[in-house]
């Protein structure tokens, strides 16, 4: 709005007269420009002590990152300064402000000062999608014209419909090319998430962590990547996967699987040259749940490997127990009341007072052998589901409402009688250790346990009202059992639990057809025949 100078003594040949003059603004012109001027004079050496402040509090670097733009800005200062003292010299600050967008890329791309990636790739996508479709819709349009000259209507509509269809699919095209060319070869996540899904479906289910963290790092372009599985028993320590160099103070990303942290991912620096802002981003958000999905498997197959070991030990341990009882006990007791017979036998005719009590020991002995005999049925299995029916049982661990506990409602639908044993006491150790859990921890008012047969399945529900699971939990010896039963059956256990909501444990177990336990049946009772 300022208006045209006056001709005589100007610097330049010419006066370009400007459109937006405006005449009256003459008076204030000089005025205007004090004030810009001084503006101008007092805000950039305000913005050269605001990047100073921030270089001396950045670490080192930030200070890499910062100290380029202050350099560019410091330079432009001076120069502008010189040329007010000379205004000969004023072409010094000219040729500066041309240096300082070089300045500015240089910092942004070699010392990544800002997520630059993002506006490029965007930049790029909209400049390519304006060319194209606008090129498609102006050559359609002339062609149309030149076809159908005199229905401008249908160019119009007919170069809308082909810019449209074109319009999904180059951005797409242009997307991928554009985070090819800045990401390196595998640029778009949803390829990633593919490659990831086809390594891991090749691999073993307990090597799975490899492949993951090979896709992880060429998609990142990291110089190194490490998944750590937690333990889940307590004791056990955290199986890590490593591929290449993590440094000393890698990003720690959790791996979450269904509200349980079952490890973390550590995302070493950033290779030379490479962008780290929002494309790293996307990746992550795509890959960490696969991440966490493949490393609740691994720990769930090192937990079955363990709980197998433990299952073939305790197998063994309990043969021992059981032999050692049967030799030691039964078999001593046995013969001892062997002897006692044989003697009584022979005093029968002789003194039938000694046989008599004989006789009494023998009775004595018998009810000794009776008790052991019990203890070791007890052992094998619980009678009270014997006694009365897998329902009643766990009505029974529930046990009668107390002013201290919390109150406990069981309800069972479909038929329960006809259940594998191995199900039956599988669920009745569970309920029994959840509720002891409960009873202890959870500090609950009331307790529901659910049982629900199923065409194919037994599901149990146990949820209570009570403090639930804190944020950061590690599984103790009540829930590794409880999943180890689980396991040992092929089902599923799933506990989950916001702090102040509750804890509920969902437990499913696979039950097999009726053909299919007849069938199993005798091969199961043919080595007991060959044994007998």
């Amino acid at each position: 709005m300022r208006p045209d100078p006056p001709a005589e003594g100007y610097p330049f040949p010419a006066v370009i007269p400007n459109p937006l003059q405006i005449p009256a603004l003459t008076p204030y012109i000089p005025a205007a420009g004090a004030l810009a001027w001084t503006g101008i004079l007092v805000t950039l050496p305000l913005a050269a002590l605001s990047l100073l402040l921030r270089l001396r509090r950045a670490d080192p670097v930030g200070r890499r990152q910062i100290g380029w733009p202050l350099f560019a800005f410091a330079g432009y200062i001076v120069f502008m300064l010189v040329g007010i003292a000379a205004p000969e010299l004023t072409w010094l600050s000219i040729v500066w402000a041309a240096l300082i967008p070089v300045l500015m890329v240089f910092s942004v791309m070699r010392y990544r000062l800002y997520g630059i990636d993002t506006v490029i790739s965007r930049t790029f996508v909209t400049a390519g999608l304006l060319a194209v479709v606008g090129g498609v819709y102006f050559g359609v349009a002339a062609l149309s014209s030149l076809m159908v000259s005199g229905y401008d209507q249908v160019a119009g509509l007919a170069s809308a419909l082909l810019t449209g269809a074109f319009f999904q699919p180059l951005r797409r095209v242009l997307q991928r090319a554009v985070d090819r060319l800045l990401y390196g070869p595998v640029g778009d996540p949803r390829v990633l998430a593919e490659r990831l899904v086809q390594e891991v479906r090749r691999g073993d289910p307990a090597q799975a962590l490899a492949p993951v963290i090979g896709v992880l790092r060429e998609g990142l372009a990291v110089q190194g990547i490490a998944v750590e599985v937690t333990g889940g028993e307590p004791g056990h320590q955290a199986v890590t996967t490593v591929s290449g160099q993590v440094g000393d103070s890698p990003r720690e990303v959790p791996l979450i699987w269904h509200g349980e942290r079952v490890g973390r991912l550590l995302v070493g620096p950033p290779a030379p040259r490479r962008f780290l802002a929002a494309h790293d981003e996307r990746v992550l958000d795509t890959l960490v749940p696969y991440a966490a999905d493949v490393a609740h498997a691994v720990r769930m197959a090192a937990d079955l490997q363990r709980s197998r070991e433990r299952i073939l030990a305790a197998r063994e341990e309990e043969r021992r127990r059981l032999r050692r009882d049967l030799h030691d006990g039964l078999g001593q007791t046995l013969g001892e009341l062997a002897m006692t017979v044989t003697m009584a036998r022979l005093s029968l005719k002789t003194s039938p007072k000694a046989a008599e009590g004989l006789l009494r020991d023998l009775r004595s002995g018998m009810d000794a052998v009776t008790g052991d005999l019990r203890q070791l049925v007890y052992g094998l299995r619980p009678p009270v589901l014997d006694d009365l029916g897998l329902a009643a049982a766990v009505e029974a661990l529930a046990g009668p409402d107390d002013a201290e506990g919390p109150a406990t409602a069981v309800s069972a639908e479909g038929d329960l009688a006809d259940l594998p044993a191995a199900v039956e006491v599988a669920v009745y150790r569970i309920v029994q250790e959840a509720l002891t859990n409960v009873r202890r921890h959870a500090r609950a008012t009331r307790v529901r346990v659910e049982l629900r047969r199923e065409p194919e399945a037994l599901r149990l529900l146990i949820a209570d009202d009570g403090v639930g699971l804190p944020p950061e939990r590690r599984s103790g010896v009540g829930l590794t059992s409880m999943r180890e039963r689980t396991a040992e059956l092929g089902g599923t256990c799933l506990v989950t639990g916001e702090p102040g909501a509750g804890t509920t444990v969902e437990v499913t177990l696979p039950i097999p057809a009726a053909g299919a336990a007849s069938e199993q049946e005798p091969a199961a009772l043919s080595p007991t025949h060959q044994a007998g």
